[in-house]
């Protein structure tokens, strides 16, 4: 069994579970690493399948039972959160660190010593790696463009990944890269060229609830310069605060006490269409025949609006949010360029474009299926993640393997000038540095060996931006483009010794019940270690 151990073990062994766990996760992931990378099925206890190779997905969507596993899951999310790529990387990083302490251990070296090797190598490659970055030079610097193509690159075709970093860089510019103002929006029934960017605020209003059968038109209508009302409570006859009923005597006083409801419900109406509005906001409901009044008079009515699409859409276009309809006025109405109401795919949506008070972009995405639309949705949050924080940290380095192999190839000859055994936890390292370009190679089928051999040396003859290239033969990775945010790389490999320190100062896993903690004399706990699988998918 996978990460098991046996009562057969030898004490050894038992100390090696913790990594082996670590390890098999790493293996499970490696596959999917580069532009070549294979995807993966995952399959939930539901039935649900998803079928992607972005590792932050994956790592999430497993069911992980082995603690240790569960902190290489840990790094993961933590590395996807802070920079929005290198999951795969930092996880294939903690695989191969860990199998070369395991190495280094048959040789007679103890964990405390990897550990403090692990920890000054990694500050001499973080050193190192200042001389492998190039500086940003301004948000409508080209390199951005290559940079979010390298964040999508082999998660769908090359026409796609194009498609893909035209969206979110024209997305960003449009917001001046503040992702505050950035919305993102994904419908199935459709291609992803279909997928547009649309300077306003996109309303889902079936996540709304809203109903739409008063409107004359159900597939498309628009308003030119609408006037925006924004009610923050229900609409309709209110309720009484307490149990109360009515005796009606005759049909004299049925009449008048419907009399008065109508009544009502035409000064509510008569309140919106005095204050100018066109079209009225509510983020709760709106009575069916105060509705269907509105939709008569050319109102359109939006009920159950999301509270932050609610709040989004006061904020961009000057509308003031009234509690009842009774204050509304036309000072607390706003305004846009336009409202169209349609249908994007087989859900009806409302597109408020040309917002004058905030600058409000959309990006409306789609897919074949729900679950290509949900993947699209997922690839533009990674792109736009990645292309915000390249612009932040203002550097990038090449991609492909060039940088790690770079930085193996620095280390090596520093190693030779430590006097001790932590001379081998450096050689150690600079080959866990080179599972990433192996892997690259592995993954597009060509010869790992072969392929880092010729990258040395063309490092050696002093081209240092030469990595793996998309058919897995070396080339300069500036010239074809494919570059990632310094960051990116940099927190992958600090994640990965810093999970691994923590799981080689583990010698053993023990595993309790509530029932041990709890026996009658209070000390007799009953220590088992844990074996088991270290990653699992839940059928």
């Amino acid at each position: 069994m996978l990460g098991e151990t046996t009562d057969d073990d030898d004490g050894d062994d038992e100390q090696k579970a913790p990594q082996t766990a670590a390890g098999e996760l790493a293996d499970a992931i490696r596959t999917t690493l580069g532009p070549n990378g294979l995807d993966k099925m995952v399959v939930g206890e539901n039935g649900t399948v998803i079928v992607t190779n972005d590792g932050s997905s994956i790592v999430e969507w497993m069911d992980i039972t082995h603690p240790v596993g569960r902190l290489v899951e840990q790094a993961a999310a933590a590395q996807d959160s802070a920079v929005g790529d290198g999951t795969t990387t930092a996880v294939v990083l903690v695989g191969a660190l860990l199998e070369e302490a395991a190495r280094l251990r048959s040789d007679g070296l103890h964990p405390t010593t990897i550990i403090d090797g692990y920890g000054r190598a990694v500050e001499t490659a973080v050193d190192r790696l200042e001389q492998c970055e190039r500086d940003l030079r301004s948000r409508h610097d080209d390199r951005l463009t290559d940079i979010a193509k390298t964040a999508v690159t082999g998660r769908w075709d090359d026409a796609s990944t194009d498609r893909f970093a035209e969206l979110t860089l024209s997305a960003l510019q449009a917001v001046e890269f503040d992702t505050s103002k950035l919305t993102l929006n994904s419908y199935p029934g459709g291609e992803l060229r279909e997928s547009a960017c649309l300077d306003g605020v996109v309303v889902d209003l079936e996540t709304s609830s809203t109903s739409l059968e008063t409107l004359r038109d159900p597939t498309t209508r628009s308003h030119d310069n609408p006037t925006i009302a924004m009610v923050d409570a229900e609409i309709g006859i209110e309720a009484p605060n307490r149990i109360e009923s009515v005796e009606l005597q005759n049909a004299t006083q049925r009449s008048a006490f419907q009399d008065h409801e109508q009544d009502r419900r035409t000064e509510l109406v008569t309140q919106v269409t005095r204050s100018g509005a066109t079209v009225l906001l509510c983020q709760k409901s709106i009575d069916e025949a105060v509705r269907t009044a509105l939709a008569q008079r050319d109102v359109l009515p939006v009920e159950r609006t999301r509270r932050d699409e609610f709040d989004v859409i006061a904020r961009a276009t000057g509308s003031t949010p009234v509690m009842s309809v009774d204050e509304l006025t036309e000072d607390d109405t706003g305004s846009v360029e336009s409202v169209t109401q349609c249908t994007v795919g087989t859900t009806q949506t409302l597109v408020l474009q040309g917002c004058p008070e905030e600058q409000r972009t959309s990006l409306l995405l789609r897919g074949g299926t729900p679950h290509v639309a949900d993947e699209v949705r997922r690839i533009i949050a990674d792109c736009i993640d990645v292309t915000r924080v390249a612009l932040d940290d203002a550097t990038y380095v090449p991609g492909g393997g060039a940088v790690p192999t770079a930085l193996a190839m620095d280390l090596s000859p520093l190693s030779r000038g430590i006097p001790d055994r932590t001379q081998l936890v450096f050689d150690g390292f600079s080959a866990a540095l080179e599972a990433i370009p192996r892997t690259l190679a592995t993954n597009a089928g060509t010869d790992p060996l072969g392929t880092l051999t010729s990258i040395k040396q063309r490092h050696d003859n002093g081209t240092e931006t030469v990595g793996v290239g998309p058919d897995g033969h070396p080339c300069d990775m500036t010239d074809a483009g494919i570059l990632e945010p310094t960051i990116v790389f940099k927190t992958a490999l600090q994640r990965a010794v810093a999970v691994v320190t923590q799981i080689l100062r583990i010698d053993d896993v023990v595993q309790t019940s509530a029932d041990d903690r709890t026996t009658d004399a209070g000390h007799d706990h009953a220590h088992t270690a844990a074996g088991g699988y270290p990653w699992a998918v839940g059928h």
